[in-house]
């Protein structure tokens, strides 16, 4: 068995049973993360992989847009990556919080050494953003 991120088409008049391989919309195989969840945001899919790899596919096609290497943060990832006001979050079991512009055509704006390791996935509240490594919680806000 192939491991794999599958699409499907789902009609919300159909009753939906048993073999489901005729909706398959599409199927992508390659950098599929062990830990973190895919994130959609902005119209385009994010998946986290361990070693940093970041890529980026179109949801409505499974074609892959960019794909990269969070330079500066290259270790393992088990916090999903979050995003808001244009940008994904992506935070390391190392501790570096990676900034990364969205889109399909993704960059990194700046990479942040918290300076201890992490595994929480950062949380949004009241326009701040909330980290947790393993022996502090941070807060970050304009």
């Amino acid at each position: 068995m192939v491991n794999g991120l599958l699409a499907f088409k789902l009609d919300p008049q159909a009753e939906l049973r048993g073999d489901l391989t005729g909706n398959l919309r599409w199927r992508y195989e390659k950098a599929l993360p062990n830990a973190p969840s895919p994130l959609l945001y902005q119209d385009v899919l994010y998946l986290l992989k361990e070693g940093g790899i970041l890529s980026a596919l179109d949801p409505a096609t499974g074609a892959l847009l960019k794909q990269g290497r969070l330079s500066g943060a290259l270790g393992d990832y088990y916090a999903s990556p979050v995003a808001a006001d244009g940008k994904l979050f992506a935070l390391s079991e190392e501790g570096k919080l990676t900034v990364v512009k969205a889109g399909g055509a993704w960059e990194i704006l700046a990479v942040n050494e918290l300076g201890e390791p992490a595994h929480a996935t950062p949380a949004f509240a009241e326009n701040r953003i909330y980290v947790r490594t393993h022996g502090t919680l941070y807060c970050f806000g304009k």
